[in-house]
């Protein structure tokens, strides 16, 4: 293996430790992203091409392809005259609005935990609480204002 080779499977596996940590993906789907991502920069692999780059079963493959399309961590596109799908990972700017679907899913929650707090104010730290809460909605909000920003720049950079 050249050392090429041999930095590329050390950056597919740091993908996967990364996804599995964090994404909480199982292992071969976290190893199939990151392959896609390093091997993608021209045209997407085929099913055939990541069950060879992972040497892993057709089905075990297939499973993990389908969780990753699922969660829109991957998307496939075909060519004119071939059968075949083609892999490719999710462009960043879709993976960010992944993050802010959850985000604003955790807005909600927490706007009717704040509502909740105040209809009822059980808790003997009402006010402390409710000034928590106030400076959490803050963060998430100033972080929601970054991640649209950085949807856009994205979006614009792809545009050129």
């Amino acid at each position: 293996m050249d050392s090429i080779e041999k930095e590329k499977q050390e950056l597919i596996e740091l993908f996967g430790i990364h996804f599995e940590t964090h994404h909480n993906l199982p292992p071969l789907a976290s190893r199939i992203v990151g392959n896609l991502i390093l091997n993608c920069r021209i045209k997407g692999l085929t099913f055939e091409e990541l069950v060879e780059v992972t040497g892993a079963s057709k089905s075990s493959v297939s499973t993990n392809i389908n969780l990753l399309l699922k969660l829109e961590k991957i998307h496939y596109y075909t060519l004119p005259g071939d059968r075949r799908k083609h892999f490719r990972p999710s462009n960043l700017a879709d993976r960010i609005q992944n993050h802010l679907k959850i985000l604003h899913s955790e807005i909600e929650i927490v706007h009717k935990v704040k509502a909740f707090d105040e209809k009822y104010r059980i808790s003997a730290d009402y006010e402390k609480g409710r000034s928590v809460l106030s400076v959490y909605l803050e963060y998430v909000h100033n972080f929601e204002k970054l991640l649209q920003d950085s949807i856009k720049k994205i979006n614009q950079l792809e545009q050129q």
